[in-house]
C-alpha cells in the first residue's frame, strides 16, 4: 500500500507500523492519556487500511 503525504510534510505510518505503536501503547498504564492515545491511533489505522476493505453489494 503506498504511503500517502499528511499536511505539513508528515509521513502516513503502514498500518503494520501503527499496530507496533498500539501494542506498545497497550504495556502502559491505563489513564486518559492513553485511551485518548488509542483513539488516535484506531483512527489512523482505519484511514490508511480504508483503501483494503471492498464496497459492499
Amino acid at each position: 500500500m503506498p504511503i500517502t503525504p499528511r499536511p505539513h510534510g508528515q509521513v502516513t505510518p503502514a498500518p503494520d507500523e501503527i499496530n507496533d505503536l498500539i501494542r506498545s501503547l497497550m504495556n502502559r498504564p491505563a489513564d486518559g492519556q492513553r485511551s485518548a492515545a488509542y483513539a488516535n491511533l484506531l483512527l489512523e489505522w482505519a484511514e490508511v487500511t480504508r483503501d483494503d476493505v471492498e464496497q459492499a453489494a
